[in-house]
């Protein structure tokens, strides 16, 4: 499938729709009218040092948005050179698969549009709803006001990376067709872009594969990052990555220098473990370097089963400080009627209690067990994440 396909019939209106999202249709309005209101602005400092602006939607446009991606969004059959931020149970999308996509290539060309989410327009979206679902103008125009925040695409609701893999919904399979007709790999992981051949490209082959590209993203208001522009031939650079992933091979590996410093982060662990294992700055260090870990097991490197076991030898535990706290907050909560394990807040600090309770069991087994059994007498079978948004 080289398109994106929406296999339902259009919403023709706001009660339709409201009654597809399973929301009153005065809320839906309601809400839609004051999203400017409706969102937490927080500032996030990227691997690069860059800080981005993120937006968290409040409760009712989060109940909302979870419902627009279940109901809506997450229905359209997406094509696998989208990349990124699609939740498909058959096809894996994320930026391992991206750069599986690409290994194996000898030359590779990585584009990235410059602030994608910030210059998505509102009108942009609102052509989504209306000619690739084809919903109604009135359908079209209430969920745009519900996905977009003042005059942009918000980084950080749950909605925005399907709008972003649906923006160039009438033109990148076009793109897509031609490159492949040419023997070229295309891919997209939301703003980054990229392009490779198994043969090396000239620089005029390369120049006019790059102008393809960049025809879409200036048809729909979008520009080039050209700083963020490469154009790599394999054995050129001992670093020739896609999405962060060496692509010599044929599947893609962490690279040399961070699978080291993963081996000397497990390092630095089994020092800082000695000093205080119950510090909360160990039990940061202790998950970044078990996230580590985890990415060397799923790219195939075997040494992550050694530092999986030397991990396992230094877990986190909890100081009696942390451990008072945990019994209050397990206590307070057990005081609380069992029906308010329907509240989102509530349910939140029961599987954070739960979540302490199986840090508190290596170093406390029988308090964490008697604790714990107390929590799921008390308020039974707890809702999934997915299932208290539906």
């Amino acid at each position: 499938m080289d398109k994106p396909y929406y296999p339902h019939n259009g919403i023709s209106s706001i009660q339709s729709l409201a009654k597809t999202l399973g929301i009153h249709p005065s809320l839906l309005v309601d809400i839609a009218s004051k999203t400017t209101d409706s969102y937490t602005e927080f500032q996030i400092t990227s691997k690069n040092g860059k800080i981005r602006t993120v937006y968290d939607p409040k409760y009712e446009l989060k109940r909302i948005q979870k419902n627009i991606n279940q109901k809506i969004l997450e229905k359209v059959e997406y094509p696998t050179y989208l990349q990124g931020g699609i939740r498909d149970l058959e096809n894996r999308r994320s930026y391992v698969d991206n750069a599986g996509i690409h290994a194996g290539s000898n030359h590779i060309l990585s584009l990235d549009i410059k602030n994608f989410y910030d210059n998505i327009r509102p009108e942009k979206v609102k052509e989504i709803f209306l000619y690739f679902f084809k919903f109604s103008d009135e359908t079209s125009e209430l969920l745009t006001k519900l996905v977009t925040l003042g005059n942009k695409v918000p980084q950080g609701a749950c909605t925005s990376s399907y709008i972003a893999n649906l923006v160039f919904f009438n033109s990148e399979y076009r793109i897509f067709s031609e490159l492949k007709s040419k023997g070229i790999s295309y891919s997209r992981l939301l703003d980054d872009v990229t392009l490779s051949s198994r043969k090396h490209l000239s620089r005029d082959e390369a120049s006019e594969h790059i102008r393809l590209v960049c025809s879409i993203f200036k048809k729909n208001g979008l520009r080039l990052n050209n700083k963020k522009t490469k154009n790599e031939l394999k054995g050129s650079n001992p670093n020739f990555k896609v999405t962060g992933l060496w692509v010599e091979h044929k599947n893609p590996k962490i690279p040399k220098k961070e699978r080291h410093h993963t081996r000397h982060l497990v390092y630095i662990c089994e020092k800082e473990y000695a000093k205080s294992p119950s510090s909360e700055h160990y039990h940061q260090l202790w998950n970044k370097t078990s996230g580590q870990v985890a990415k060397l097991k799923q790219l195939g490197h075997s040494q992550h089963k050694q530092l999986r076991t030397r991990l396992k030898k230094i877990l986190p535990i909890l100081d009696e400080s942390s451990k008072k706290k945990l019994i209050l907050d397990c206590k307070k909560l057990l005081h609380l009627e069992r029906n308010a394990k329907e509240r989102f807040g509530v349910l939140k600090r029961i599987n954070k209690c739960i979540y302490m309770l199986g840090i508190l069991s290596r170093s406390d087994k029988g308090l964490s067990s008697n604790l714990r059994r107390q929590l799921l007498k008390h308020f039974g079978d707890l809702p999934t994440h997915k299932d208290y948004w539906i």
